[in-house]
Formats: structure tokens, sequence, C-alpha cells
């Protein structure tokens, strides 16, 4: 090769721009300089990757008018729309006097301005230090062109979290947010992820995706939200762990019925609505729940919920324990197409006491022959095991179909232990 030949001028334009869309935004304009020719290629990029704040000379207050700008040239001819666009803003209050409502006008804005340029995928990064939620403006984000949205370290509000002005939208990530708001809803929404965000403590978050496939939540705190029918759920991963406030001070799983319960007292809305969870699961085919024993919220809802038509995978995690494993036997005979069964039991607060249980009557437990396997994976054989196995064994599940995995070091059948 020549020296100082040039190369990279000499390919197609559109590979030109794919790679300008894998810098960083100021990296790609910074091109203009280069030749002639690259004077306007970064306008065309078919994404920006706007990171910083914390690594400009000046922080914010550079950083701030260059974004300006920068989504200022892409508008109308000037640049072409944009596939996606990821910001990732580290602001640090604490090295100026950049104030927090001028941040959170900026950092809105720039979210405004994105979607008017047409843009597909948006990421929507914000961490504020000293540690703090951007705020989004209280009215809805409105894009035909929107098909993926994912909001980190921002507070929502009744207004952003209702998409039925994104008719596209069909995936949403939210992480470590603040939802601050009692109801969120999309008609077109598909794939839903919710992890690490807060909830109100004292009101529950309606919850409303018709068309939702596949639904994640993970680690999140608060009251847990009250979910509607989702006919197309196909796939549904959720763990509540010690972070939530649906619990009884008195160590119930049903309603203790003390005014000074925080637990209970909140329980219901001024409705009394019946099922607060499981029943908006319940069209799932692959089901996984993990929960901390303690928490109530499945239990009360088995009460009242109707059947897994379609469930055909289960994975639960310590929550079934208590109460004699009702819930386990509530599953065994109101999931009959159930194939796979996955069981990870844990020990159980002696102080948490029974409930009166107040299921529906049961029909016949399904079929062994439908279910293929049930699986157990456990610490060793203990006490937990053994009324697990007794359980499975009075609803008819052979002990052959049964696999118990020990984290000691062993893996068996259960015909291979003891029950009395």
């Amino acid at each position: 090769m020549a020296s100082g030949a040039d190369r990279i001028s000499g390919l197609p334009e559109g590979v030109l721009h794919h790679i300008l869309s894998l810098l960083p935004a100021q990296d790609a304009v910074r091109t203009c300089v280069l030749a002639q020719s690259w004077r306007h290629h970064w306008r065309s990029a078919p994404a920006l990757r706007l990171a910083g704040c914390a690594g400009w000379a000046g922080g914010a207050y550079t950083f701030g008018p260059f974004v300006d700008a920068l989504l200022r040239a892409r508008r109308g001819g000037g640049g072409a729309p944009l596939d996606s666009v990821d910001f990732d803003l580290d602001v640090d209050l604490d090295l100026g006097r950049y104030d927090v409502p001028k941040m959170e006008r900026h950092v809105n804005g720039w979210l405004r301005r994105a979607l008017r340029r047409q843009v597909r995928d948006l990421r929507f990064r914000v961490s504020v230090a000293p540690r703090l939620t951007c705020a989004l403006e209280d009215r809805p984000l409105a894009s035909e062109h929107l098909t993926r949205l994912e909001l980190v370290g921002v507070k929502g509000n009744a207004g952003v979290l209702d998409f039925s002005c994104c008719p596209a939208l069909e995936e949403l990530r939210m992480e470590d947010c603040d939802v601050g708001s009692t109801e969120m809803l999309s008609p077109s929404l598909k794939r839903l992820r919710i992890r690490y965000c807060i909830f109100y403590c004292n009101f529950r978050t309606g919850m409303s995706f018709p068309s939702l496939v596949s639904f994640e939540f993970i680690t999140n705190a608060g009251r847990v939200p009250m979910l509607d029918s989702m006919p197309c759920l196909e796939t549904a991963t959720v763990r509540f762990d010690y972070l939530y406030d649906d619990r009884c001070r008195n160590g119930r799983l049903d309603d203790c019925g003390d005014a000074s319960c925080y637990g209970c007292y909140y329980y219901h809305a001024p409705d009394d609505y019946d099922c607060v969870f499981l029943e908006g699961l319940t069209e799932v085919t692959d089901l996984t729940l993990s929960a901390y024993p303690d928490l109530y919220v499945f239990n009360r809802d088995l009460e009242l919920c109707p059947a897994f038509s379609k469930l055909k995978t289960l994975v639960l995690s310590k929550w079934f324990v208590p109460d004699e494993l009702s819930a386990l036997t509530w599953f065994l005979h109101n999931a009959p197409l159930l194939e796979k069964l996955t069981l990870k039991p844990s020990k159980v607060r002696s102080k948490l006491m029974k409930r009166v249980r107040r299921y529906k009557p049961l029909e016949q437990s399904i079929a062994a022959s439908h279910r293929q396997i049930v699986e157990i994976i456990c610490e060793d054989v203990n006490e937990i095991l053994l009324k697990i196995l007794k359980v499975l064994k009075a609803n008819g599940i052979p002990q052959e179909k049964i696999r118990i995995q020990c984290s000691a070091g062993y893996n068996f059948v259960s015909t291979e232990v003891e029950m009395e």
C-alpha cells in the first residue's frame, strides 16, 4: 500500500456511515476536518452515541451546548432519520453550579428532540452524583417510529409511562428508575423488562400490556404492582426480594387484621380488587416465580386465581415452602399441561404463621403422563425435601420422574430417599 493512501474514503457511503455510528458522537463530528469529502458524513450516521458530561473539559456546561447543536444539525433535511440514539450521561453536581432543574431541562429536551428525529431505538441513561434520579417531564412520549426504549436512572410519572402515543413500541426496559406512577400502559408492547426499580410503598401501580409476549420483573422495591390480563404472554421471570413492602409484621400469609400492620393495611385498593399479580400471568407457557417466603402476595393470589391453562414449564423458588407446601399443591392441580417442574426450596422462619386457606375446590391432580420430569434443587436432604417428596407422591407423581440435585455435590432420583 502506497504511503499516505486514503483507502477509507473509497468505501461505500453506507459503510462509512455505519463506521461513524460506532464512534462516540464527538469523535464522529471531528471527522469533518479530515477532508472536504468528509465534511458532512457525520450528519448521515444512522446512530448517535452521546456519552459523557464527566469526561468533558467544563463538564455539563460544555457538553450540553454540544448536544443541543448536534441534535439541531440532525433536524429536517440537514441529516438522515436516526435508527438509534444512546444517551449515556454522567452528571456530577458537586463539580460546579449545575443545578438539578437546569440539568433536568437539558436532558428532557434531548429526549424529546431525539424522538422528533424519528429514532427507532432509544436508550436514555442518566447517572447523577450525588445519588439522584432525573425527573422526566409529566407528559407522554409521542413517536410513530419508536420501537425500543430503555430508561435507566430516571423518575417516571403518569404522563411519560403512558405509551399510547408510541403505537410502534415493542420493547421497553427500565432499570434503576423511580416509577412515580400508579399506572403503566402500552397497547403495543411485546417485551418488558423492569429491574431494580422503585414503586410506591402505599399504592399499587396498575400495569396494562395486553400484547406482551415476554415479561421480566426482577428485584424491584415498593408494592407489588397489579397486572391486567396478558393473553399473548409466553415467558415470564419474576423475582421478589426483601425490598418489597408486601409483608405482614405479625408473620401471617393471610390478612392479620391489625390496623397498625403496614403490610396488610395497604394491601388492597379502595375498590378491594381480588388477585394482584398472578392472574395477569395465567396465559403464560414458561414461568419462573421467585420470592422470599414471607412475601405473601403469591399465596394470597392463589385463593382466587384461575388455572394456568397453557403453562408447560414452571420454576418455583423459596416462596412455595410455607403453609405445608399448599402453593405447590395448587399448581399440581391447576396447570393441566405442565411438562417440567423445577423446585428450589429454602428454609422458612419458624414464626411465619399458617393462614386460613380459602382456595377454590381443586380438580383432580394432573395426569403424570403430561409431566416429563420434576427437578428439585436443594442444599441437602432435609425435612423440607422429604415433605416435597410426600406432596408429589400424594399427587400422583411417580418417583422415577423426580430428579434431585444437592449443592453438597451429589445427584439422585427420589427412589433413593426413604419416605415414611
